[in-house]
């Protein structure tokens, strides 16, 4: 199955089992609405999206995003992450944009945290896919719930990971976590979640 044949699949999923997530009724609320009529990015969007942050996105997101340049109100990524169940938004490419004004706007070390972070805290946090910053420049967060965590593309890898590589930044307490080696990959494992 084509990765976006999964997303339909996880669409018709929360659209029938909102309730389970605790979700409002998406087709009543006119979350589906909404969605529906969400078009995908241009290839000249994406391109100057890619440009401005100085990337290259990986060629499966970019077909994520030619089918819908983002998800509004309808949470198309239902994950387990770290243990929490989070249903992430689709940020549109200017959304992504425009977050990226206030967060992950710099990079920063866990250890720069010292009120935040023990020592140990930090210990526990080691990743060697991830490097062990809290903010980094380099991470690109492109699915979002509650405005507080975020599914984040990663280009600044560590030792262990690969670049384009997902993470996730949970917040309280804050932390950041390896999610999946690609976007195909993460829906992937929610088409296996949910079936």
């Amino acid at each position: 199955m084509q990765l976006i044949d999964k997303i339909k699949e996880i669409e018709k999923y929360i659209c029938k089992h909102f309730e389970e997530w605790d979700l409002d009724d998406p087709v009543e609320e006119e979350y589906l609405n909404d969605y529906q009529e969400i078009s995908g990015a241009s290839e000249e969007e994406l391109s100057v999206f890619e440009k401005k942050f100085g990337i290259t996105l990986p060629e499966d997101f970019k077909e994520l995003y030619r089918y819908k340049n983002g998800s509004k109100y309808l949470s198309i990524l239902p994950c387990v992450i770290d243990e929490i169940e989070m249903l992430f938004n689709l940020m549109s490419l200017q959304a992504v944009t425009s977050t990226k004004e206030h967060f992950q706007n710099r990079d920063a070390l866990l250890t720069e945290f010292t009120d935040y972070f023990t020592n140990e805290d930090i210990e526990n946090m080691k990743d060697s896919r991830i490097k062990p910053y809290l903010f980094n420049k380099k991470w690109i967060p492109f699915a979002e719930y509650c405005d507080s965590c975020f599914l984040m593309l990663d280009f600044d890898p560590d030792i262990a990971g690969k670049e384009g590589q997902i993470i996730c930044y949970i917040h309280d307490p804050d932390k950041v976590v390896y999610a999946a080696p690609s976007i195909t990959e993460l829906v992937s494992s929610i088409l296996e979640e949910i079936n």
